[in-house]
C-alpha cells in the first residue's frame, strides 16, 4: 500500500462560481507552474487551462458590473438614508405620548411596521418594497405627519436613491441579456461542470505521475495543489455573513398605544 502523499479528487462544490473559479485558477497555476510535461498533463493540462479561463472570463464580466463602485455606492447611500428615516421614527416613538411629536409619529406606525428591515433584503427585492412604502406614505395621513415630523427631505432623498439604485439594475439587466447573446448557450453551470469534469481528470493524472516517478518536482507539485485545497474547504467551510441586524422595532407609549 502506498504512503505516497496524492491529491484528493475535491470538486468545490459547495464553493460560490466566483470562488470556484478563483480555486480552479490557483490549481492550474500550479500545474503549469511545475510544468505539464513532468506532471503528465500535455494534453489535460491546456485544455483545462482553456476551460478555467472561458468560466473565469464569463464570471468576472458578471462580476465586474454587479459590483461595481457606482452600483456599491447608490445602495449604501439607500441604506443609509433607510435607516436614518427608520430610527428618527423609532425614537419619536419612545417619546410621552402627550408629546405632539409622537401623535404625528404614531400615524406612520401602520406604514413602517411591514418595511422593517428591508435594507437587508436583495437589490431587487428592496426596490420593490420601497416603492411599496412609497406609496402607503403618499396617503393623506402619513403624507402630512412626515411634514409634521420635519422628514420630508430625508423621504424625498430615500426614494430617489431607490430609483438610481432601478436604474443601475435595468442597465445591469440589459448588460446581460447582451452578453447571453454573445455567449451563446454558455451559462456558469455549464462552464463550471467541464473545469470540474478536467479538473478531476488532471488530477488523475498527477497522481498517476505522482507514483510512477517520485520526483521533487511533482512531490513539490502535490504538496502545492493540497495546500490549495486545504485553504478553500476552509473558504468552502464559513458560514454565510449577515448584513448588519434589525431595526429595534418600536413599542409604543401609554394609552394610545391601543388608540
Amino acid at each position: 500500500m502506498s504512503t505516497k502523499l496524492e491529491i484528493p479528487e475535491w470538486t468545490g462544490s459547495t464553493l460560490t462560481v466566483g470562488a470556484f473559479s478563483e480555486y480552479a485558477g490557483r490549481i492550474v497555476g500550479s500545474f503549469k507552474h511545475h510544468g505539464y510535461e513532468a506532471l503528465a498533463l500535455n494534453e489535460i493540462g491546456p485544455a483545462l487551462e482553456a476551460a478555467q479561463q472561458r468560466l473565469a472570463d464569463f464570471v468576472n464580466r458578471e462580476r465586474a458590473y454587479d459590483e461595481t463602485p457606482e452600483i456599491a455606492k447608490a445602495d449604501a447611500n439607500r441604506d443609509a438614508l433607510w435607516k436614518a428615516f427608520y430610527y428618527v421614527w423609532h425614537y419619536l416613538m419612545q417619546l410621552d405620548p402627550s408629546h405632539a411629536l409622537y401623535q404625528e409619529a404614531v400615524k406612520l406606525r401602520s406604514e413602517m411596521t411591514p418595511y422593517k428591515g428591508v435594507y437587508k433584503h436583495e437589490l431587487s427585492k428592496e426596490t420593490a418594497e420601497l416603492r411599496g412604502l412609497r406609496r402607503d406614505l403618499d396617503k393623506p395621513l402619513p403624507h402630512d405627519a412626515i411634514t409634521m415630523l420635519g422628514l420630508d427631505r430625508i423621504v424625498s432623498a430615500l426614494f430617489q436613491a431607490n430609483e438610481t439604485v432601478a436604474s443601475i439594475i435595468e442597465d445591469r439587466d440589459a448588460e446581460r441579456g447582451n452578453r447571453i447573446t454573445d455567449k451563446g448557450g454558455d451559462t456558469t453551470a455549464s462552464l463550471r461542470k467541464a473545469v470540474v469534469t478536467l479538473l478531476i481528470d488532471a488530477v488523475r493524472q498527477v497522481n498517476a505521475a505522482a507514483r510512477i516517478n517520485d520526483s521533487e518536482q511533482t512531490r513539490n507539485a502535490v504538496s502545492e495543489v493540497n495546500g490549495i485545497i486545504a485553504h478553500y474547504k476552509d473558504v468552502a467551510a464559513q458560514p454565510a455573513k449577515h448584513k448588519g441586524g434589525d431595526e429595534p422595532t418600536p413599542e409604543p407609549n401609554g394609552e394610545a398605544a391601543a388608540s
